[in-house]
């Protein structure tokens, strides 16, 4: 049986948000890295569903400086009375702005491991996981990125 999908472009971050602009220098490396914190971000907001349901991915369009990145949002029927644009955010939320601070710090050590400017020693345990933590949707999420305060091993923040 054919089923009718639905695609709409909801950019490559919150509207209100300075997002990477094509041609910059560092467009290709922060492009996905904003995209994918986005998707995390809309999965908050609209709930993880089956990807025939309604799912967000990345993709590549053609430009004249070459290719940019927006967020989709693929859908049938059913993914189409779950999601309203009106509920789109025009803010990164806490937990996204700690993932942008996290993923920025953990490619610059990477980066630093890399051409031997540090020993892995020297990383902080944050930023060796290999992926996102989970960070709470509080405002110091963003300070736990940064590794200023450690991050929690229980409920400690629900109850601030």
């Amino acid at each position: 049986m054919f089923q009718k999908f639905l695609e709409i472009e909801v950019g490559p971050a919150p509207w209100e948000e300075e997002c990477a602009q094509v041609g910059s220098d560092d467009y290709a490396k922060r492009s996905p890295m904003e995209c994918a914190v986005y998707i995390r971000q809309l999965g908050r907001i609209f709930g993880v569903h089956a990807p025939e349901v309604l799912s967000f991915v990345r993709r590549s369009f053609p430009h004249d400086f070459g290719r940019y990145h927006e967020v989709v949002a693929c859908m049938n029927a059913a993914g189409h009375a779950l999601f309203d644009e009106s509920r789109l955010p025009a803010q990164w939320d806490h937990v996204a702005r700690a993932e942008l601070a996290w993923l920025c710090l953990s490619d610059r050590y990477r980066r630093l491991l890399r051409d031997g400017d540090c020993d892995l020693l020297d990383v902080p345990a944050l930023y060796r996981l290999g992926t996102i933590p989970d960070f709470p949707d509080h405002p110091v999420a963003h300070w736990l990125a940064l590794g200023l305060v450690p991050m929690p091993t229980g409920p400690a923040l629900a109850f601030h």
